[in-house]
């Protein structure tokens, strides 16, 4: 919704490709292309991403496009066949497509995973950038980080061998105010549990990674579409800033967003035992789950660091800050009627 309301914004005529183009699906696309006064530049089409034909149909006339569509699952009865494969086809789909419409533009929105998957990979003094890749995350694990970085590969691999030119954006973990009040953003389950007084006051030694606001998400996008040619594929990290904040940070910017709720204004993390313990616990119930929580922990006073100086350079100058981000959000979900 964001990079349409950017497109938008900017001039852009948009086409629209979505799975079905029914009013239930697309209301709250039109509803923003109305406010916009834009709604004679929002058009849709019908898209399967295992049909390169669709997507091509989709593109006709554009010069551009913004490849968002991803499965977002950590588990299921066969997880590669209902996360991997479709995440691959869908990425290299796109390329095939941008290839057969000649698009001067191929604009991808890839994840923090297909850099890392866990910020001990190479140390907590590495800072993770567009050449790193994870050599983490496992199929038989945290299956959907595992696609990230399977997709991106296989799409630059393509995007290399076409003459495609690609633009793939690893994103952080994203926050900030929603277009819809469906609450489908997995951010605010871990940010809502660190906005309430937790039994014992102590929190998970854990981080968001690369946590950014998806309004800055949707603004390097758009301005990545508008980069000069290039003849290799590119990347970026998309983040607010270089330090991922830790759950510590975040309770404690909680505490100041929510002063009526009495939460300590100093947290404190797990000790390393019981965050162990912790782990381990739920990867036996869920080992997708148990590999993705292992990634995001982090030793006290540690974090996950990424490389945000080329995506400030060339394509959000000015990112907000995490509070911003925070405030902002937590204000929106209250606003839409959800629990905080």
């Amino acid at each position: 919704l964001h990079c349409v309301k950017e497109l938008l914004e900017r001039g852009y005529n948009v086409n629209a490709a979505v799975r079905s183009t029914s009013p239930e699906k697309t209301k709250y696309l039109r509803r923003i292309a109305s406010e916009l006064g834009a709604a004679d530049r929002l058009d849709f089409a019908t898209i399967d991403l295992f049909d390169v034909g669709s997507l091509v149909d989709a593109g006709r006339g554009c010069e551009g496009m913004l490849h968002l569509a991803s499965p977002y699952s950590f588990s299921g009865s066969d997880p590669v066949e209902n996360i991997v494969a479709p995440a691959v086809a869908g990425a290299t789909n796109a390329v095939r497509a941008a290839e057969e419409l000649r698009l001067k533009k191929l604009v991808a929105c890839g994840s923090v995973f297909g850099v890392v998957g866990s910020a001990a990979e190479r140390g907590y003094d590495h800072v993770y950038s567009a050449s790193d890749v994870n050599s983490f995350s496992t199929p038989g694990g945290c299956t959907y980080a595992y696609s990230k970085r399977v997709s991106q590969e296989e799409s630059i691999a393509l995007a290399q061998e076409r003459g495609v030119d690609l633009v793939l954006l690893n994103v952080g973990q994203v926050g900030g105010p929603a277009l819809s009040p469906e609450q489908n953003n997995p951010s605010w389950e871990a940010i809502r549990l660190l906005a309430t007084k937790l039994p014992g006051g102590k929190v998970l030694s854990s981080m968001l990674p690369a946590f950014v606001d998806v309004r800055d998400v949707a603004l390097a996008h758009v301005n990545a579409l508008a980069l000069g040619p290039s003849n290799v594929p590119r990347r970026y990290v998309v983040a607010s800033r270089r330090e991922s904040p830790t759950y510590v940070e975040i309770a404690e910017l909680c505490s100041e967003i929510l002063p009526g709720r009495g939460l300590p204004t100093r947290a404190e993390t797990l000790p390393p035992g019981a965050q162990k313990w912790v782990t381990r616990g739920i990867r036996l119930g869920d080992r997708a789950l148990g590999e993705l929580l292992e990634g995001l922990s982090v030793p006290p006073g540690e974090t996950l660091l990424v490389d945000v100086d080329p995506m400030m350079r060339d394509l959000v100058p000015t990112p907000r800050s995490v509070r911003t981000t925070l405030a902002d959000f937590v204000e929106n979900q209250v606003a839409y009627g959800h629990v905080v």
